[in-house]
């Protein structure tokens, strides 16, 4: 023991300090698993310092029974904090051996886990590496890349950019595989599209208030294309939605967007509109999708779907039919992003690649030819659908030419700001389409410029999305223009200084295939 003078003078009270005692000559200190009082009672010696156990816990629970170390564990919740042991395990296994009449390396010692024995973040990452983002794979992932697709990630998502033949350029590839579906037939995977259920009572009137346009009067069994607001009153997602009972809808969103929409529907339901009684369940991962596209893409379903009739009077255009292929369950929507008469069919995720086979199988008569991202994106310029690059957070409904879109009968997320002064002033910039008068591709992000003095001085708009497209033999874009319709007919040029491209374009309807429908209506 030491005492201590007190600070005016006198003698305190001595306090023994604990003595642990080496071996003579041992230049290791003994181990101290536990510290006691001199008389072996009256005082709490703590070894686990997050769940607060000590030596006596674990000489009480000897005394109870539990003298396996896992069993130990749970008794005392000893080792069981977020260090997982690191600083009390090896005491506590220690006093149990002690109580035990046996060595500590005898009694055993629990699961290590992390951070007791030390993991690199790689480890944790599995195979993943090089980046922090993970990577999302489409139960068809292995079949395109047996095919030699092209890969490159979309929203998270690994996407085929383009199915390409031994000495083809990318343009070649996508230009070989729009056409594919223009003349005969084209297959596309579309299982990352953003997939929500809209279950209970009160779906359908949510519906409305989230769309711009009326969900409510859609009969069981049909889709319906649907545009959302934002707050705001600019355009946020659009996508079609499915009614396949009176109280559950499917809504599909673009891939890039599920998790804001999912995010946008959840907020709605429990800040605005808490009353409304409707569940929200994302399936994006439940269901794989592959895109039936082309004149013969009808001939293809009928040759390989049982339980249903495909035809024009038992499927039109937006219905939905329940059949099976190759003995699977699957659901059909006959919608078209291509502008061909086209279809969508969803099976579970796990069948996804069995599904593919026999639609592939089906098409082989018909010349299918798989198809990747460029050739969508190609088919869908052609047809001027707007996609991520149009919605963009700063267009309009109006801006877009979807302001058919936007009910009179009913307020929805938006109306009521997007009627305010600049969201309808004359002179903002509205979509139309370009084609290149000189020959040459056109970049996305170019500005336009109505004089040819190669400045971007007198810019009346930028170029959205661009490509080659087969159905005009010549490069097209979608671009977003001050004066929109107004300017159809019109020369402009345009202006990328940055990749030292300048050249005349002609401005045109964003329309430039097929604009009544007919192919796809068909």
């Amino acid at each position: 023991g030491s005492g201590a003078e007190a600070d005016d003078g006198g003698e305190a009270d001595a306090v023994d300090l604990p003595v642990s005692d080496a071996p003579a000559l041992d230049a290791a200190p003994a181990p101290v698993f536990e510290i006691r009082a001199p008389d072996g009672r009256g005082s709490k010696a703590f070894v686990d310092f997050q769940h607060d156990v000590t030596a006596e816990d674990v000489r009480l629970a000897h005394r109870e029974g539990f003298v396996s170390v896992e069993h130990l564990k749970r008794y005392t919740t000893l080792g069981m904090a977020t260090d997982q042991g690191k600083t009390s395990n090896v005491a506590g296994l220690a006093i149990m051996a002690e109580a035990r009449g046996l060595a500590v390396d005898e009694v055993g010692t629990t699961r290590f886990r992390p951070p007791f024995a030390p993991v690199s973040i790689g480890a944790l990452a599995a195979e993943r590496f090089g980046e922090l983002k993970p990577d999302r794979l489409t139960p068809l992932h292995d079949w395109h890349v047996e095919q030699g697709a092209t890969m490159y990630a979309a929203g998270l998502w690994h996407r085929p950019m383009i199915y390409g033949h031994p000495g083809e350029t990318i343009e070649q590839a996508y230009v070989r595989e729009a056409k594919a579906v223009r003349d005969t037939v084209g297959i596309v995977d579309v299982s990352t599209l953003g997939k929500i259920m809209v279950q209970g009572p009160d779906a359908a009137a949510f519906l409305d208030r989230v769309y711009t346009n009326v969900f409510s009067t859609l009969p069981v069994g049909k889709a319906r294309y649907g545009l959302m607001l934002r707050e705001d009153g600019f355009a946020f997602d659009d996508g079609t939605t499915w009614r396949l009972a009176e109280t559950e809808f499917l809504m599909t969103t673009t891939t890039a967007n599920a998790g804001r929409v999912m995010q946008h529907l959840e907020y709605l339901l429990d800040l605005v509109w808490p009353e409304l009684k409707v569940i929200l369940t994302s399936v994006t991962d439940e269901w794989a999708g592959a895109a039936l596209s082309g004149p013969r893409s009808r001939a293809v379903l009928a040759a390989c779907v049982a339980g249903t009739p495909v035809d024009d009077a038992a499927l039109p255009f937006m219905g939905i039919v329940h059949g099976a292929i190759d003995g699977v369950p699957v659901m059909i929507c006959r919608l078209s992003f291509s502008g061909e008469l086209a279809y969508e069919v969803y099976c579970g995720a796990g069948h996804g690649r069995q599904v593919w086979d026999a639609l592939m199988d089906a098409g082989k008569p018909f010349g299918i030819v798989p198809y990747g991202l460029e050739a969508m994106g190609t088919l869908r310029i052609e047809k001027g659908h707007v996609t991520g690059a149009e919605i963009d957070g700063r267009t309009t409904a109006r801006d877009l030419h979807l302001d058919w879109m936007l009910s009179k009968k009913k307020p929805f997320v938006g109306s009521a700001m997007m009627d305010r002064e600049a969201l309808i002033a004359e002179d903002r910039i509205r979509l139309v389409g370009l084609v290149s008068l000189d020959g040459r591709a056109l970049n996305g992000g170019a500005h336009i410029v109505e004089h040819g003095d190669r400045t971007l001085s007198g810019s009346i708009g930028h170029v959205t999305s661009v490509c080659f497209s087969p159905a005009l033999g010549q490069y097209v874009a979608l671009a977003l223009v001050k004066g929109g319709k107004a300017r159809h007919g019109t020369r402009a040029f345009v202006s990328d200084p940055l990749r030292g491209r300048f050249g005349p374009v002609e401005i045109v309807s964003h329309h430039f295939f097929d604009p009544d429908g007919s192919r796809m209506h068909g």
